[in-house]
């Protein structure tokens, strides 16, 4: 019951304390995600403390800053393809299977991170986009085919904020088969997600208003996660520059 309650409680964390977090907390929490189910364990943890680092990845994450610790999740694949010679052979997976096998194994690793971090006080937030930076790369000495996948800092939280609203249970979980949306559960669902958002005024205090073409007509009092969301996946403006197939080319891998 202790799990199941941090997990439901699960918030993420924005502001710290100054207070470090000792590196053998570190390892003993890191050592708990590595108990998650795996497939290859295709996964590596970076951990940064020093400022100097931290001040590099502060501009492309403006949160690192606020936190004692810095994280970043790879996967790895050059470490499983070390293992595979060893034994003589070669990796012969296709590269999209073994990219959806390698994220899952990051997912899993980090939310079992998060969930340990959480139940011995410590804060955390996950920051999105980190396939997107390339400097990342250069800055933690990432060789080919390790790939960053999500950020994430770490610290004594400084804050106490609510548990934001997730998607109504019976709209995720379905009984021996899948049920469809209907019109009426979709704006059910987004009256949901949205009011205790905009209310608490969430994308407000982020400034998190992702940019459309054209005239804006949301404001931050109408702009909740149904609007972030459609934003985010359908009307996002993207460098088409930075499209995840040429990123991944350009990290080793054979897309």
């Amino acid at each position: 019951m202790d799990v199941i309650h941090t997990v439901l409680h699960h918030r993420s964390i924005r502001k710290f304390t100054d207070e470090d977090v000792p590196n053998e907390l570190i390892e003993k929490i890191v050592k708990a995600g590595q108990q998650a189910p795996f497939t290859g364990q295709m996964y590596s943890v970076i951990v940064c403390k020093d400022k100097e680092k931290r001040e590099n990845v502060t501009q492309y994450f403006r949160m690192v800053e606020k936190a004692p610790v810095f994280m970043l999740f790879c996967a790895d694949f050059r470490r499983l393809e070390k293992f595979i010679a060893a034994k003589g052979r070669q990796n012969q997976m296709e590269e999209i299977g073994l990219l959806i096998f390698g994220v899952q194994d990051v997912a899993l690793m980090a939310q079992n991170v998060v969930t340990a971090a959480e139940s011995v006080g410590l804060g955390t937030c996950f920051l999105g986009g980190a396939l997107w930076v390339e400097a990342l790369a250069d800055i933690f000495d990432l060789p080919d085919r390790v790939i960053p996948i999500v950020g994430m800092v770490l610290g004594w939280p400084d804050q106490d904020p609510p548990v934001r609203p997730r998607i109504p249970l019976q709209y995720v979980l379905h009984y021996e088969s899948y049920h469809d949306l209907t019109d009426e559960d979709v704006e059910d669902a987004l009256k949901v997600m949205d009011a205790g958002l905009i209310r608490e005024g969430y994308y407000r205090k982020l400034q998190a208003k992702i940019p459309v073409e054209g005239e804006d007509k949301e404001t931050y009092d109408t702009y909740g996660w149904g609007e972030h969301v459609s934003r985010k996946y359908g009307a996002a403006l993207r460098d088409p520059e930075k499209t995840i197939g040429k990123i991944l080319k350009e990290r080793g891998m054979n897309l």
